[in-house]
């Protein structure tokens, strides 16, 4: 039942994940407004230039650990689930375009533009780090 509601989470965040890419990137909804600006981020972070197979080795082994943790139970369900949505959002955008599509942009210092797989990313891990702070104080 774990596994089964794992997969469920994964598959919606994953399909609002491509959605957003969709509705907001590739449809242009709002183009070019404060919020919205797409872009094709062919790097990582800031579009800083990695070797691709790098990228991809990366990215599955990353999904590939997450599900182990989850099934080690060293991580709660929705952690796992934002955390694996995240990187295999961007990922299939990497398989099929050679890129990710960025669209979010709040242009406050320099910021970077993301996406939604990108805030999940960042709420897994954040998540996690609190979590594990707080089972030390404990």
């Amino acid at each position: 039942m774990r596994h089964f509601k794992l997969r469920g989470s994964v598959l919606v965040l994953i399909g609002i994940d491509m959605v957003s890419k969709y509705f907001f990137y590739n449809f242009k909804y709002l183009n070019d407004t404060i919020l919205i600006r797409p872009v094709l981020n062919k790097g990582i972070s800031r579009s800083l230039p990695v070797p691709f197979i790098l990228i991809l080795l990366i990215s599955v082994l990353g999904i590939w650990a997450f599900i182990w943790l989850f099934i080690t139970k060293k991580i709660h369900r929705l952690i796992a689930a934002a955390l694996i949505s995240g990187t295999t959002g961007n990922l299939i955008d990497r398989v099929i375009l050679w890129g990710v599509r960025d669209f979010i942009n709040i242009n406050i210092l320099n910021f970077p533009i993301f996406n939604f797989a990108d805030i999940m990313l960042c709420l897994g891990v954040w998540t996690r780090i609190l979590v594990v702070i707080l089972e030390k104080k404990k």
